[in-house]
């Protein structure tokens, strides 16, 4: 087994026990796992570090299988996870650096990434909410912690389709593949 399958098997796990049960009924296979197959896709068709990037899609967001939901935190600890799990694995410092850098700036809020790697990873992400049941899954199991009220909802899901279509893909074929679906909801939760 190499270095990617094995940390893939461990990120599983850790989803698989975590005290939170969205995590553990969904967020692997229904998120976390598409932002992985995007990511080694969009990295061989743009040229970036295919396993960096499906590395730093597999860490994006493992904080969130101990609880930690909200950023900073659920960014310094997953990055802090990630760089321990792939020192585990025998990972040099320059790849674990390059899995950090992507992982930094992926949710597009205050800065952009700047690798290609980071890209990548951004645009995987977004990618993953857009064109999946990710906007649905989250209320409708009643998992989604960042709104209380129908309202809340709408409002949340208006900034979070705006700025995963808008900042986070960062190139022309996943923008043209996404566009239909972003209109969609843009309609649907306007």
């Amino acid at each position: 087994m190499n270095n990617l399958e094995a940390i893939r098997k461990e990120i599983k796990r850790l989803h698989d026990t975590s005290k939170e049960e969205y995590i553990r009924e969904w967020f692997f296979e229904g998120h976390v796992c598409i932002v992985a197959s995007y990511a080694r896709e969009i990295a061989e068709q743009e040229g970036a570090d295919a396993e960096a990037c499906e590395l730093a899609a597999l860490f994006h967001d493992v904080a969130r299988c101990w609880g930690v939901e909200k950023d900073p935190e659920l960014m310094e600890e997953s990055l802090k996870r990630a760089e321990g799990i792939m020192k585990k694995h025998g990972y040099a410092k320059k790849k674990i650096q390059m899995v950090r850098e992507a992982i930094l700036n992926h949710s597009c809020n205050d800065e952009l990434p700047v690798t290609d790697e980071g890209k990548v990873l951004a645009t995987a992400d977004a990618m993953a909410h857009l064109m999946t049941d990710f906007y649905f899954i989250l209320p409708f199991h009643g998992w989604l912690k960042a709104a209380d009220s129908y309202e809340g909802y709408k409002k949340w899901v208006a900034g979070k389709i705006g700025r995963d279509f808008n900042k986070k893909i960062f190139y022309r074929k996943q923008k043209a593949l996404a566009k239909k679906r972003y209109e969609a909801f843009k309609t649907l939760f306007s």
